[in-house]
C-alpha cells in the first residue's frame, strides 16, 4: 500500500527539483545577459544627502548639457544628485509644471532657467515659502525671492553684443536684426535690444541703420528654421547683420546663409560654439560668436546651494564672463565652456 505513496513523493520532490533548476538557470541566465548589457551597474541605486532640480526651457542644446554635467559633478562633491528637466522634452510638462512637482517633492534646491513668465515667478516664491532654494541661471527673475543669479544680466549682454556689432558697422550696413525669444517679454522693455541700439545709433553717423528684432515663438527646430527661411526670402531680402541669441538659432541661420547664396551679404553674430559654429568661424564665414564658461556656471549654481546651506546666505549674484571669439582664437576655446540659450 506505500508504493504509490512513495512514488507519488519522488513525482512531487523530481517536480520540485526541476522548477528549481529552471529558475535557478534563467536567474543565471539573465544576469548574464544583465551584466553583458551594462545595466547591472544602472540598476544600483544610490541615496543621496540633497536632491536637487535643474529646469530649463531647452535641454536638447550641448550647452545645457555641459552645465548639467559640471552641476552634477560638482554636486557630487557634496553628497547630493542633480535631476535635470527640460520643457522641450516631450513630457507634456513646461517649466512650471517642473516647478509645482518639485516643490511637492520636497527638494532640497531648484536650478531654474526663469522664461519670463509670471506664473514661473510666482513658483519661485512659492518654493521659497516652502524652504526650497532656488537659484536662477541665464534669465534671471530679480524681484522675486530667488536666492542667486548666475549669468550675465541683460543690460550687461546688451552692451557686449552692442560693441561687437558696432566694430562691422560701414557705409553699406543699413539694416540689422536681432533674433529674440518672446518669451523675453516686450520688446520696448528688452535690454538687450536697447543695448545694441543705442550702441549702433552712437557709431552710425547718419543714423540711417535700421535695428529691428524678430520675436521667436519655437516649439521645435523646425519651426525656428522656418523662421529663418522666411528672413532669408523677405521682398527687401536679409538683413546685412543677423544676431542670434543661442546654439540651435545661430545654425539655422548659418545653413539658410549657405543655402540661398548669402555669404558675404550677410554677417552672422553666433551664439556657442557646437562644431558647426566653430567650423562656420574657422572658415570666416561667422566672424564672431559668444560664449561664456558653461562649466563654471554649473558649479557656481552648486556651489551657492551649498554655501546657503552652510553659511544661511549667500551671493545674490554670479557672474558669468562672457567673450566673443573670432577666427583667430576659436581653437583656443574649449568646447565644453560655451554659451547656449540665454533668455
Amino acid at each position: 500500500m506505500r508504493q504509490p505513496e512513495n512514488k507519488e513523493t519522488g513525482l512531487i520532490l523530481l517536480g520540485i527539483f526541476i522548477v528549481g533548476f529552471f529558475l535557478f538557470f534563467t536567474n543565471n541566465f539573465y544576469k548574464s545577459v544583465w551584466k553583458k548589457s551594462g545595466l547591472e551597474e544602472a540598476e544600483e541605486i544610490r541615496n543621496y544627502d540633497m536632491q536637487y532640480e535643474m529646469i530649463v526651457g531647452s535641454g536638447k542644446s550641448e550647452f545645457w548639457q555641459t552645465v548639467y554635467d559640471s552641476a552634477l559633478e560638482e554636486a557630487e562633491k557634496h553628497d547630493a544628485y542633480v535631476e535635470f528637466h527640460a520643457s522641450d522634452m516631450k513630457t507634456g510638462y513646461d517649466e512650471t509644471d517642473y516647478m509645482e512637482i518639485s516643490i511637492a517633492a520636497g527638494v532640497d534646491g531648484i536650478i531654474l532657467e526663469y522664461n519670463g513668465e509670471e506664473e514661473l515667478k510666482k513658483e519661485i516664491d512659492k518654493a521659497e515659502d516652502a524652504g526650497i532654494p532656488v537659484i536662477t541661471i541665464m534669465s534671471d527673475a530679480p524681484d522675486s525671492k530667488r536666492q542667486s543669479f548666475v549669468g550675465v544680466n541683460d543690460y550687461q549682454m546688451g552692451q557686449a553684443y552692442g560693441e561687437q556689432i558696432a566694430q562691422f558697422l560701414d557705409e553699406n550696413i543699413k539694416s540689422i536684426l536681432l533674433l529674440l525669444d518672446s518669451e523675453k517679454g516686450d520688446l520696448e522693455k528688452n535690454q538687450l535690444y536697447s543695448q545694441i541700439s543705442n550702441a549702433v545709433m552712437k557709431k552710425s553717423s547718419t543714423g540711417e541703420i535700421e535695428v529691428k528684432a524678430e520675436m521667436l515663438t519655437p516649439e521645435s527646430k523646425f519651426d525656428i528654421e522656418e523662421a529663418i527661411r522666411m528672413i532669408f526670402q523677405a521682398p527687401e531680402g536679409p538683413p546685412q547683420i543677423l544676431v542670434c541669441m543661442d546654439e540651435i538659432t545661430t545654425e539655422c541661420a548659418y545653413q539658410a546663409m549657405i543655402d540661398f547664396n548669402m555669404v558675404g551679404e550677410v554677417k552672422i553674430i553666433g551664439y556657442y560654439i557646437s562644431e558647426t559654429i566653430r567650423g562656420a568661424v574657422k572658415k570666416g564665414l561667422i566672424p564672431v560668436t559668444c560664449t561664456l564658461d558653461a562649466e563654471g556656471m554649473g558649479q557656481d549654481c552648486v556651489d551657492a546651494m551649498w554655501e546657503l546651506k552652510q553659511e544661511g546666505r549667500v551671493n545674490s549674484y554670479y557672474n558669468a564672463e562672457l567673450k566673443f571669439l573670432g577666427k583667430e582664437d576659436i581653437d583656443k576655446a574649449d568646447p565644453s565652456k560655451a554659451v547656449k540659450e540665454r533668455e
